[in-house]
Protein backbone atom coordinates (compact mmCIF):
# COMPACT_ATOMS: atom_id res chain seq x y z
CA UNK A 1 0.00 0.00 0.00
CA UNK A 2 1.28 3.46 -0.88
CA UNK A 3 0.07 6.51 1.01
CA UNK A 4 0.28 9.90 -0.67
CA UNK A 5 0.58 13.24 1.07
CA UNK A 6 -0.67 16.56 -0.27
CA UNK A 7 2.61 17.22 -2.13
CA UNK A 8 2.21 13.88 -3.93
CA UNK A 9 5.36 12.38 -2.46
CA UNK A 10 5.28 8.72 -1.62
CA UNK A 11 5.38 7.97 2.08
CA UNK A 12 6.64 4.87 3.81
CA UNK A 13 8.53 1.92 2.51
CA UNK A 14 8.33 2.89 -1.17
CA UNK A 15 9.69 6.37 -0.45
CA UNK A 16 12.42 4.97 1.82
CA UNK A 17 14.25 3.14 -0.95
CA UNK A 18 16.83 5.82 -1.58
CA UNK A 19 17.84 9.21 -0.26
CA UNK A 20 16.89 12.00 -2.63
CA UNK A 21 19.62 13.10 -5.01
CA UNK A 22 18.98 16.80 -4.58
CA UNK A 23 21.39 18.88 -2.53
CA UNK A 24 23.89 16.14 -1.71
CA UNK A 25 25.81 18.55 0.53
CA UNK A 26 22.87 18.78 2.94
CA UNK A 27 23.09 16.46 5.98
CA UNK A 28 20.79 13.42 5.94
CA UNK A 29 18.42 12.86 8.88
CA UNK A 30 16.48 9.62 9.25
CA UNK A 31 13.19 10.15 11.08
CA UNK A 32 11.64 7.03 12.61
CA UNK A 33 7.96 7.10 13.55
CA UNK A 34 5.01 4.78 13.00
CA UNK A 35 2.85 7.85 12.30
CA UNK A 36 3.02 9.02 8.68
CA UNK A 37 1.50 12.41 9.49
CA UNK A 38 4.11 13.02 12.20
CA UNK A 39 6.84 11.97 9.77
CA UNK A 40 5.57 14.36 7.11
CA UNK A 41 5.50 17.24 9.59
CA UNK A 42 9.02 16.41 10.81
CA UNK A 43 10.55 16.13 7.36
CA UNK A 44 8.92 19.40 6.32
CA UNK A 45 10.57 21.13 9.30
CA UNK A 46 13.88 19.38 8.70
CA UNK A 47 13.97 20.28 5.00
CA UNK A 48 13.18 23.90 5.78
CA UNK A 49 16.17 23.92 8.13
CA UNK A 50 18.59 22.58 5.53
CA UNK A 51 18.46 18.81 6.08
CA UNK A 52 17.67 15.99 3.65
CA UNK A 53 15.22 13.58 5.21
CA UNK A 54 14.08 10.00 5.05
CA UNK A 55 11.34 8.23 6.97
CA UNK A 56 11.13 4.75 8.41
CA UNK A 57 7.93 3.58 10.16
CA UNK A 58 9.95 1.22 12.37
CA UNK A 59 8.99 -2.33 13.30
CA UNK A 60 5.43 -3.43 12.66
CA UNK A 61 3.43 -6.53 13.54
CA UNK A 62 3.98 -7.87 10.02
CA UNK A 63 7.66 -6.90 9.65
CA UNK A 64 10.64 -6.95 11.99
CA UNK A 65 13.22 -4.21 11.97
CA UNK A 66 16.57 -5.15 10.44
CA UNK A 67 18.40 -2.98 12.97
CA UNK A 68 17.02 -4.89 15.96
CA UNK A 69 17.33 -8.34 14.38
CA UNK A 70 20.72 -8.04 12.63
CA UNK A 71 22.24 -4.90 14.15
CA UNK A 72 22.39 -3.30 10.69
CA UNK A 73 20.08 -1.01 8.71
CA UNK A 74 21.03 0.67 5.45
CA UNK A 75 18.95 3.77 6.19
CA UNK A 76 20.59 4.22 9.62
CA UNK A 77 24.04 3.58 8.15
CA UNK A 78 23.51 6.13 5.37
CA UNK A 79 22.10 8.82 7.69
CA UNK A 80 24.22 11.61 9.16
CA UNK A 81 21.82 11.72 12.15
CA UNK A 82 18.79 9.76 13.37
CA UNK A 83 15.66 10.95 15.17
CA UNK A 84 13.59 8.11 16.61
CA UNK A 85 10.02 8.78 17.71
CA UNK A 86 9.00 5.12 17.89
CA UNK A 87 6.50 3.91 20.49
CA UNK A 88 8.79 2.94 23.38
CA UNK A 89 6.00 1.00 25.10
CA UNK A 90 6.44 -1.65 22.38
CA UNK A 91 9.22 -4.24 22.97
CA UNK A 92 10.23 -4.17 19.30
CA UNK A 93 10.69 -0.38 19.40
CA UNK A 94 12.65 -0.70 22.65
CA UNK A 95 15.01 -3.09 20.87
CA UNK A 96 15.49 -0.54 18.08
CA UNK A 97 16.26 2.19 20.64
CA UNK A 98 18.89 0.01 22.29
CA UNK A 99 20.53 -0.69 18.91
CA UNK A 100 20.46 3.03 18.13
CA UNK A 101 22.38 3.64 21.35
CA UNK A 102 25.26 1.63 19.87
CA UNK A 103 24.98 3.63 16.61
CA UNK A 104 25.06 6.88 18.61
CA UNK A 105 28.73 6.27 19.37
CA UNK A 106 29.42 7.23 15.72
CA UNK A 107 26.60 9.62 14.78
CA UNK A 108 24.05 11.85 16.50
CA UNK A 109 20.89 10.01 17.58
CA UNK A 110 17.89 11.71 19.19
CA UNK A 111 15.28 9.48 20.87
CA UNK A 112 11.88 10.89 21.74
CA UNK A 113 10.46 9.26 24.88
CA UNK A 114 7.22 9.79 26.77
CA UNK A 115 7.57 12.44 29.49
CA UNK A 116 6.90 9.89 32.23
CA UNK A 117 9.78 7.63 31.18
CA UNK A 118 12.24 10.06 29.51
CA UNK A 119 14.66 10.10 32.45
CA UNK A 120 14.70 6.29 32.60
CA UNK A 121 15.44 6.11 28.89
CA UNK A 122 18.14 8.77 29.24
CA UNK A 123 19.81 6.60 31.91
CA UNK A 124 19.68 3.54 29.65
CA UNK A 125 20.51 5.18 26.30
CA UNK A 126 23.62 7.02 27.41
CA UNK A 127 25.00 7.73 23.92
CA UNK A 128 21.67 9.08 22.60
CA UNK A 129 20.15 12.48 23.22
CA UNK A 130 16.82 11.59 24.85
CA UNK A 131 14.09 14.24 24.76
CA UNK A 132 10.67 14.15 26.38
CA UNK A 133 7.84 14.11 23.86
CA UNK A 134 5.74 15.14 22.23
CA UNK A 135 8.18 16.54 19.71
CA UNK A 136 7.80 20.14 18.54
CA UNK A 137 9.58 21.76 15.59
CA UNK A 138 11.75 23.84 17.92
CA UNK A 139 12.71 20.84 20.07
CA UNK A 140 13.46 18.76 16.95
CA UNK A 141 15.92 21.27 15.48
CA UNK A 142 17.48 22.16 18.85
CA UNK A 143 17.92 18.47 19.72
CA UNK A 144 19.77 17.80 16.49
CA UNK A 145 22.02 20.80 17.15
CA UNK A 146 22.71 19.73 20.74
CA UNK A 147 23.25 16.10 19.72
CA UNK A 148 25.95 17.24 17.31
CA UNK A 149 24.25 16.75 13.97
CA UNK A 150 26.36 17.98 11.06
CA UNK A 151 26.26 21.71 10.39
CA UNK A 152 23.38 22.75 8.23
CA UNK A 153 23.66 24.78 5.08
CA UNK A 154 21.30 27.66 4.46
CA UNK A 155 17.63 26.67 4.79
CA UNK A 156 15.93 25.15 1.80
CA UNK A 157 13.16 27.00 -0.01
CA UNK A 158 9.72 26.67 1.64
CA UNK A 159 8.20 24.98 -1.43
CA UNK A 160 8.35 21.52 0.22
Amino acid sequence: MVVWNCARRRLGKDFARDWDDEARERPRVLFESPDGAEAHAAWTVLRRHGYRTMWCPGPRADAECALSTTGRCRLVEDADAVVSALDLSEPSSQAVARELDAVAEDKPVVVVAPRATASQWADELRACRVVAGPLSAKVLIRSLDVAGAPPRVSPAPASD
